[in-house]
């Protein structure tokens, strides 16, 4: 029995399955929105802002001019109220070497901006303001007429609003994410109800209705697609155990029929104290002994759900029924895939092809060969021999119990009718075909494949 004490618990509700993955799903979306949202609307802002500081540049810029000594001079300043009162958080700064013109916001105070590099436009940046304020700047190199040396100009701006601007709305989409997150989370479990719960009832209630007989089998015309494969293979199960039950009473109600006559001669004999009373026994016994191992495999319908590998079993029974037919110099040959498995009992696999390798020795002249492969997903196995084979007009009474065709050949008749039920019990079928010129081959289709 396998050891599952380190083995992780699972998730056993499939409804909560559907909710955690959905859960996590909509989690995981609901922040991707929210993040990529705020990713936008900080880009839209912050590129909105460098717009009006391009456009207060260009303000500026347009005031410089030459001072007739090829040194720069501001023409005038510009009328922008918000770069008169002091400190106010706007800003523009004309530079060039030994001469500095500054917005009257700046009072006695600074802007702190490395020199942008000439030739490469405009240049964003962030920056502390005189008081502290959180600033983003913008500075081009300028060549201005008549001016020899290149004339810096510089325009900053606050930016602390904008960024609580962008901060507020993060919070505002992280809370709108999480309210679709909580909506489609309620939505997914509301699904998750409606979806699986009336399949599942309904499935529930057609089996406890087949466990009191008033069904056969599982409706399943109008069942969702992903669960009708569990009704069909519940079907499936069902057909089985059908096949089965009808296999053990039959077996039953022939062994019992086989019993009676046999248990008759020997009570009549007992009763007329016959002579030949111990000889009576003996014959009637074995009659009996023979029935009863003709149904003993009625009794195995419980192992009928595992995996037999095929190759040891066939590699078995030709190495044994060699020894049996030794003096005879018969030659059987195995070729069957190791990977091939029946899917069903062992013993069912040694009996079928017991039966089936120790019919062809008493017939084959040489050799007998075991073949297996794969057709269609059905295990099929063949046993040829190269004796003289059956009449195709006999081979419906060869299945019949207790047929044999010769007399003079050891068994009781029962071996291919073995055969015949065990492959029907599976849902096999067992084909026979006689081989030209000589020879016979017994062919069967299984449950089974690559393991």
């Amino acid at each position: 029995m396998p050891d599952h004490a380190d083995t992780p618990p699972r998730i056993q509700s499939l409804r909560l399955r559907v909710v955690v993955s959905g859960l996590a799903g909509v989690l995981v979306s609901a922040l991707t929105v929210a993040l990529v949202l705020g990713a936008a609307f900080e880009r839209a802002l912050l590129d909105a802002f460098d717009r009006r500081l391009e456009t207060d540049l260009l303000t500026v810029a347009g005031q410089v001019t030459s001072d007739g000594d090829r040194r720069a001079r501001m023409r005038a300043e510009p009328l922008d109220s918000r770069y008169v009162r002091v400190f106010s958080g706007h800003y523009w700064m004309v530079s060039e070497p030994g001469r500095t013109y500054q917005s009257r916001s700046l009072w006695d105070g600074a802007l702190t901006v490395p020199a942008p590099e000439p030739g490469a436009g405009i240049q964003f940046r962030s920056t502390d303001g005189p008081l502290g304020q959180q600033l983003r700047s913008a500075s081009q190199v300028l060549r201005v007429g008549g001016v020899t040396e290149p004339v810096v100009v510089t325009v900053a701006s606050e930016v602390a609003g904008t960024l609580a601007d962008i901060r507020r709305f993060r919070l505002l989409a992280g809370l709108a994410g999480a309210a679709v997150a909580a909506a489609l989370l309620l939505l997914i479990l509301v699904q998750a109800r409606y979806a699986l719960g009336p399949p599942l009832r309904r499935i529930t209630d057609e089996l406890e209705l087949l466990r009191r007989g008033a069904l056969s089998r599982l409706d399943t015309a109008t069942l969702p697609s992903e669960i009708r494969p569990l009704a069909d293979e519940l079907n499936a199960l069902l057909d089985h155990q059908g096949r089965m039950l009808a296999r053990a009473r039959s077996s039953a109600g022939d062994l019992a029929h086989a019993l009676k006559t046999p248990l008759a001669v020997l009570l009549a004999g007992a009763e007329r104290r016959e002579p030949t009373l111990p000889a009576l026994v003996s014959e009637q016994v074995k009659r009996m002994q023979s029935s009863v191992d003709r149904h003993l495999g009625a009794a195995a319908l419980g192992s009928r759900h595992g995996r037999t590998p095929v190759r040891p079993v066939a590699d078995a029974l030709c190495q044994l029924l060699a020894r049996v037919h030794d003096g005879r110099g018969l030659q059987l040959e195995s070729r069957v895939d190791p990977s091939l498995t029946f899917h069903g009992d062992r013993a069912d696999l040694e009996d079928i092809l017991g039966n089936l390798i120790e019919n062809a020795c008493k017939w084959a002249e040489t050799r007998v060969v075991v073949e297996a492969d794969v057709d269609d997903g059905r295990l099929v196995i063949g046993v040829e021999d190269d004796g003289p084979g059956i009449p195709e007009s006999q081979f419906e009474s060869v299945l019949g119990r207790g047929a044999r065709l010769d007399q003079r050949k050891p068994g009781s008749g029962l071996g291919l009718a073995i055969v015949d039920d065990l492959a029907r019990s599976y849902g096999g079928t067992l084909t026979l075909r006689r081989l030209d010129p000589r020879g016979f081959r017994a062919s069967l289709t299984l449950p089974g494949g690559p393991s």
